[in-house]
């Protein structure tokens, strides 16, 4: 037991080490209280079940903050993933409350003598991101894909003509079908790590061209005004440490005074990175962590002049986040489509001819 026990705190003394070379206070911090809690985990008798789970998760930890260390972009990716809730147990804390809305009521039963028998519930927040390219890992969702989900089969609508002929869709297999879907397209949706109020400031007024100058918010305060809830990690400074890390350093102007342009006498500290890998490098990486971090906006109920606009929820990326390599859909110009049908033609006349 006594080997054991000396064994583990090698591990947690080799995962401390690696933790101090992480560029940053929040990984740092993070990671620290990761390996803490699964190394208190392994050491507690009543959790002997626990044990090789835990131990297999602290050397992949080991290994992957080793190769982050090294300057693999892989291995980054996967700490920077793990600390900002793109993949593991804060990914799901940060999903738990999109599941459902305070004050709207569960969709109803589809068997009605059993309570779990209820389609999946979405809400407001969870369908702009189920219906957006900037939040999806693949070919966002239409409403209508929502409603029904495409792998149903036709004989699930009683008014269709397979159902008609067939007899009723299976209820119970109805109700498997679209957890299924759900539970598959939630793995390919990224959520945000806060929702920001977009609305118009005080006294402004609307442009020429019916734009409005607006402010973005993420404070208590506007989420109050606006009647939404916090979302993921509100309020922390998270995402904006995020985009400091992300952007260009900037040096504020000084006055010929020897002052800063805002009247301070020292500059401001900012968040940077205490690191021996290179700035470019680091940098690079939380870019791409942007790309992977959705931006949840909301705009309020506002009036304009074709009358009264409801509040909606819209996502879309930070500027300073990588641009996306995922693929696109060419499409045809009218060059493209001369060529294409000549090509059919030539094809066309040599498939007609026949060998002598």
């Amino acid at each position: 037991m006594n080997g054991d026990v000396s064994a583990v705190f090698a591990l947690y003394r080799s995962c401390l080490r690696q933790i101090r070379r992480l560029p940053t206070g929040y990984l740092r911090q993070f990671f620290r209280l990761r390996v803490g809690d699964d190394v208190r985990t392994i050491l507690d008798p009543r959790r002997n079940h626990l044990v090789p789970t835990k131990i297999a998760r602290v050397q992949k930890d080991l290994r992957k903050l080793e190769g982050a260390n090294a300057g693999y972009a892989k291995c980054f990716d996967y700490v920077l993933n793990t600390a900002y809730g793109r993949r593991g147990r804060l990914r799901w804390e940060i999903l738990d409350p999109l599941l459902s809305e305070p004050g709207v009521p569960l969709p109803p039963r589809i068997i009605p003598a059993v309570e779990s028998s209820r389609p999946p519930f979405i809400s407001r927040e969870m369908r702009a991101l189920f219906t957006s390219d900037a939040s999806r890992m693949t070919k966002a969702l239409s409403g209508r894909a929502l409603a029904h989900p495409p792998n149903l089969p036709p004989r699930a609508d009683p008014k269709s003509p397979e159902a008609q002929a067939l007899g009723p869709f299976s209820k119970r297999r109805e109700v498997n079908l679209r957890r299924r879907f759900f539970q598959a397209e939630l793995q390919k949706t990224m959520f945000p790590l806060q929702v920001v109020v977009e609305e118009a400031p005080a006294g402004t007024t609307t442009s020429s061209g019916g734009a409005t100058a607006t402010e973005r918010r993420t404070d208590a305060d506007a989420l109050a005004g606006a009647r939404i809830r916090a979302v993921g990690l509100q309020h922390s400074g998270v995402f904006e440490e995020i985009e400091a890390l992300a952007s260009a350093p900037r040096k504020q102007r000084r006055s010929p005074q020897g002052t800063f342009v805002d009247g301070s006498t020292q500059e401001r500290p900012g968040p940077y990175f205490q690191s021996h890998l290179p700035t470019r490098f680091l940098r690079r990486r939380y870019q791409q962590l942007l790309a992977r971090t959705p931006m949840l906006l909301y705009k309020p109920p506002r009036t304009t002049s074709q009358g009264i606009q409801s509040g909606k929820y819209q996502v879309t990326l930070s500027p300073m986040a990588a641009k996306r390599s995922a693929p696109t859909n060419r499409i045809a110009s009218e060059i493209d489509v001369a060529w294409i049908k000549c090509s059919q033609k030539v094809g066309s006349g040599e498939s007609k001819k026949s060998p002598k």
